[in-house]
């Protein structure tokens, strides 16, 4: 199989390159190829995820891969998440095909990631797999699958997400919230009770919960009686 990979220039060029030529370069920090965008007899809808890692928005092509986006935001291993900045296109012998990732990652290592999409729980294309992973070779990449788990974790995961925006991250709430939960506790009663403005106790808990700095049994409901504590500790 022969791949090589397509991505666009700062001033809007596209150019079509073997994989090794991007090599140590910082792709996922380059423009996005391809935008979303929203066209009559679309079946789903583009969505935008505000990356926490970028500060910035991600478009997504459905609602199934925002949520994918958004584990991959919370992921301590990943410290830089965008939209893909380029396609893969092989060749075969009579067969030829175009990968299109999910996301361009970088870890907090500096290991540069590819993720395919798995809608629907689908495994990707065999083809797709293998061109991606002759690029990634060639490139020093790794290539993985962006999945969005399902369930009460999703609609956990995305309640504590409406708070992880800068604005809900704050060092002395940190500090006194870490300290208040250093046993499991109930949520909304314990960051009431800290020393912090009307509501900002709780705002600041569900921050940390996305953070990762708290945390609680995610596979149950979460809700203000929920036992939350600081990660690390025994629950």
């Amino acid at each position: 199989m022969e791949v090589q990979v397509r991505h666009r220039d700062d001033i809007g060029h596209e150019h079509l390159v073997p994989a090794r030529a991007l090599r140590g370069l910082p792709v996922e920090e380059w423009p996005v190829l391809h935008e979303q965008r929203a066209y009559k007899g679309r079946k789903s809808k583009v969505r935008q995820w505000w990356s926490s890692t970028t500060k910035k928005d991600i478009s997504c092509r459905s609602a199934e891969h925002a949520c994918a986006a958004m584990f991959l935001d919370r992921d301590p291993r990943i410290a830089y998440l965008a939209a893909p900045c380029l396609q893969i296109e092989w060749r075969d012998g009579p067969g030829s095909g175009v990968v299109h990732p999910a996301f361009m990652a970088r870890t907090v290592d500096g290991q540069r990631l590819l993720y395919l999409y798995s809608p629907a729980g689908a495994e990707p294309d065999a083809h797709e797999v293998t061109a991606a992973q002759k690029a990634a070779t060639a490139a020093g990449w790794q290539v993985d699958v962006a999945r969005a788990p399902g369930g009460q974790l999703r609609r956990n995961v995305y309640i504590v997400s409406q708070f992880r925006h800068d604005e809900f991250a704050d060092g002395r709430a940190r500090s006194l919230l870490l300290e208040a939960f250093a046993r499991p506790l109930p949520v909304g009663e314990t960051a009431d009770a800290v020393d912090l403005p009307p509501d900002h106790g709780r705002a600041r808990s569900w921050h940390l919960l996305w953070t990762g700095e708290l945390t609680t049994h995610w596979e149950q409901p979460l809700t203000p009686d929920s036992l939350v504590w600081a990660a690390g500790v025994a629950a």
